[in-house]
């Protein structure tokens, strides 16, 4: 259906421009090209004009309708969306709660097995002691 309305918007610009650029101009026009003798009854002076302009109106409106037709029914496609048939997800597969709950559970139990680690990691013996001082009252 999108298919066949693209092709007839095609047509439709292009029968547009032809009747566009055969109508009289201000200066050299391209009507000319249509006979301006009375021999053809359509096409004489005074029905040419008006011929092409009634013309030009209903293309015009061909292409304003097709336009919007196209419009509608391209947007009612771009709201549909490929994960619109995905069954939505409860919770997140690698969330960083669970990996920091994991690193306390796996840390805890070598924690307590080496307590004098812990104690050196607390207060290096490189490290010189700040002098104390005291103030007076």
């Amino acid at each position: 259906m999108v298919t066949m309305l693209i092709a007839l918007h095609v047509v439709i610009c292009v029968l547009l421009v032809v009747t566009v650029l055969l109508q009289f101009g201000k200066g050299a026009e391209m009507g000319a090209v249509m006979g301006g003798g009375a021999s053809q009854a359509v096409f004489s002076s005074s029905a040419k004009g008006n011929f092409l302009t009634k013309t030009t109106t209903v293309l015009a409106i061909g292409f304003m309708v097709n336009s919007i037709v196209l419009t509608t029914m391209k947007s009612r496609e771009a709201k549909r969306s490929l994960f619109d048939n995905e069954a939505p997800v409860s919770a997140p597969l690698n969330s960083d709660v669970q990996a920091l709950e994991n690193k306390a559970i796996e840390t805890a139990p070598a924690a307590a097995t080496a307590p004098e680690a812990k104690a050196e990691v607390a207060a290096p013996a490189t490290t010189p002691a700040a002098p104390e001082t005291q103030t007076k009252k």
